[in-house]
């Protein structure tokens, strides 16, 4: 079982370049948002809170209360029983949650789809380098020993260059697009 990095321990250095890395590509991605999706999104946030939920029932539960109350003490009623205007509030209030929710779900599912094929280049391009590797070890331990000296090919050269993960994504982004406009 592994367990998780206490504060005071430091970190490596390959663990914290694939933070500065993740860290990069988010800042990219929200960069790319306009400011009405951000407000929008934002206010999403609050809307799916634990307190909204509260404020929303407090206000249902205070809006019966009070015109039940009013129809006992004789008011004339602006909301009497079925609550109509109630009603009203509520259906429009659903319908916003409706449509902010879905405007943030169809970020976060692009997003989550550029994600997914980073990931899928990223284990394609791993599963290749790993095959070379064992090539070469088996290449290596087929020779006889004196003949054994590191064998330079553009492929190995190629492989042992890091991925790029933004070089990666905006090639994702850029076949997506070009997919996107072909449909269109």
């Amino acid at each position: 079982m592994t367990t998780a990095p206490r504060d005071d321990e430091p970190l490596s250095n390959s663990a914290k370049g694939n933070l500065e890395i993740h860290q990069r590509i988010t800042a990219q991605e929200h960069a790319q948002v306009s400011g009405t999706r951000l407000w929008i999104e934002r206010l999403s946030t609050l809307i799916g809170s634990p307190r909204y939920f509260l404020l929303v029932a407090a206000f249902i539960a205070g809006w019966i209360a009070v015109n039940c109350w009013g129809l006992h003490a004789g008011w004339k009623h602006v909301d009497e029983p079925p609550f109509a205007w109630l009603q009203g509030i509520v259906s429009s209030n659903a319908l916003l949650l409706t449509i902010t929710v879905l405007i943030r779900q169809d970020r976060m599912s692009r997003l989550a789809e550029h994600r997914a094929h980073l990931d899928l280049q990223i284990n394609l391009l791993t599963e290749q380098k790993v095959t070379k590797i064992l090539q070469l070890l088996d290449e290596q331990r087929s020779r006889p020993r004196a003949a054994r000296a590191p064998a330079q090919d553009e492929e190995v050269a190629e492989m042992t260059k890091p991925a790029d993960a933004h070089a990666i994504l905006d090639a994702i982004k850029h076949t997506e697009n070009k997919h996107t406009e072909k449909e269109a």
